[in-house]
């Protein structure tokens, strides 16, 4: 998997031609750091005692973030080498990791991280012009969908991301965009290479495409997402390399939670520095990545709390992770999405088959949805895409790319579908308990593969017209076989 999830324009055809995209490559030396940036997880949450800052500052600490009424944990800024061993030994101090690099997951074909864009697209007068293309739609009949609830303005969905091209046509209707750029925040540390601090600013392509799946506009133009009239709420968490940092993703869901956005989507892990040796897996036999975990799993509890609904990647490793693979344990997890309370969600290919990069696990998945599969038997729509993912781009293009970040959004999608169909409005807010639409989400999707929930498909796959008519009859499809099942 690569370290960068940024792709580069390699060449802008004529417009019924494609534009090949390629994900960059970086070299070792090109591995950046957010050096002297520190999680500290307090024990037990309520406000930090006046010891807890004192020991801060007594470190070289400046406290960045304090999440401490919310969370129980503070991001802190320090130059001391020594800030993370000083603060251990504070009596009020948990845990304590320096907060290294965070990748999102590669939404590229994960063998040649290439990916194709289809530039223009004119307005048709009863069609988004590209919307033929799109099989992951008519795989979860969101079309269909529509004609009962295509979503409620009021229904606010946190893109946790990149950004999101707030200018991008697809989101504008005859109301204006659907992005609320003033309720965004962006939380990606300042330094060289991180992008332009603005959450309707890219900072790379991942962000954009994963809003177009939720809520691209049926205007006419490009493509038509799940949820194409809920508001999307930009929390700029990961940076211009494709690093989500966990001081980053930490506040990024504990904001979510203080503005009760109803649904967020997280198409990324939380990762560390190879000096620690780990990749998508948090262990807690790991000080640092204890932290990390812990910080996070606490601003997911606290989320769900306020309201939010958490839907996350499972990931591209093809890993079994209810049996982690060497060196790791079943004291590690991939977090967000083995979090408690996070709808996990494995991809599809056209034929409704397991993705062949996709995570998978008992307990793991819970609903499996279309992120595309290079390696698939099955036909797509034609059009350029094929088996990929069409959805938005930034600077007004559209672009074809897989990935379990194709198939997150999906989910996310039907979750904000439940939520403006059976949500009541109240303060402003859209209130339904996160556990009733998970239960919503899950109940709804179609069975398939082994009879009952299984370790490649979780509970089935996602539905839109179920969802919305709440049908949860158990409606099941045999077919397709998982390879796993035989492992």
């Amino acid at each position: 998997m690569s370290r960068k999830n940024a792709l580069r324009t390699l060449a802008l055809l004529a417009a019924c031609m494609t534009v090949a995209l390629v994900a960059a490559l970086p070299a070792a030396a090109d591995v950046k750091t957010v050096d002297g940036r520190y999680v500290v997880v307090l024990k037990g949450s309520g406000q930090a005692s006046a010891s807890t800052l004192g020991a801060v500052d007594a470190a070289g600490g400046v406290v960045l973030y304090d999440l401490s009424r919310q969370i129980g944990v503070l991001v802190v800024q320090s130059t001391n080498p020594l800030f993370a061993s000083a603060l251990r030994s504070e009596p009020g101090v948990s845990d304590v990791g320096q907060d290294f690099k965070v990748k999102s997951f590669e939404s590229a074909a994960v063998e040649a991280a290439t990916a194709e864009s289809v530039p223009g697209g004119g307005p048709q007068a009863h069609a988004d012009p590209l919307e033929p293309m799109q099989w992951d739609m008519a795989q979860i009949r969101t079309q269909q969908a529509h004609a009962t609830q295509a979503g409620a303005r009021a229904v606010q969905v946190g893109i946790l991301d990149s950004g999101i091209d707030g200018d991008h046509v697809d989101f504008v209707g005859a109301d204006g965009s659907n992005v609320d750029c003033a309720l965004g925040r962006d939380f990606v540390a300042l330094g060289p290479g991180i992008g332009v601090p603005d959450p309707c600013t890219d900072n790379q392509t991942h962000g954009t495409h994963v809003a177009g799946t939720v809520g691209a506009r049926a205007n006419g133009v490009g493509i038509v997402g799940v949820a194409p009239n809920v508001t999307l709420v930009p929390v700029k968490v990961c940076d211009a390399e494709g690093y989500c940092y966990s001081s980053s993703t930490v506040a990024g869901i504990t904001y979510a939670g203080d503005a009760r956005l109803e649904v967020i989507n997280m198409s990324f892990f939380v990762d560390d520095d190879e000096y620690q040796e780990s990749t998508e897996f948090k262990c807690m036999n790991d000080p640092a990545q204890r932290a990390f975990r812990k910080a996070n799993e606490r601003a997911l509890s606290y989320a769900r709390s306020q309201g939010v609904v958490p839907v996350a990647a499972l990931g591209n490793s093809d890993n079994d992770l209810a049996h982690p693979p060497d060196p790791y344990g079943n004291n590690c997890d991939v977090v967000p999405a083995e979090s408690p309370g996070v709808v996990g969600t494995a991809s599809l290919g056209p034929g409704s088959e397991k993705a062949f990069y996709s995570n998978y696990g008992v307990g793991a998945t819970d609903v499996a949805a279309p992120g595309g599969n290079s390696q698939s038997q099955f036909p797509a729509f034609p059009g350029p895409c094929g088996v990929r993912i069409l959805s938005t781009f930034p600077n007004d293009t559209w672009a074809c790319i897989q990935g379990t970040s194709m198939a997150s959004p999906h989910a996310a999608g039907v979750a904000a579908l439940i939520v403006s169909q059976f949500g009541t409005l109240k303060d402003g807010d859209v209130v339904m308990a996160p556990e009733k639409v998970a239960a919503y989400l899950q109940g709804s999707a179609i069975d398939i593969g082994l009879k009952g929930y299984d370790e490649c498909f979780g509970n089935g796959r996602i539905d839109a017209l179920r969802a919305v008519l709440h049908e949860t009859n158990g409606l099941y499809q045999p077919t397709p076989f998982c390879p796993e099942y035989d492992e």
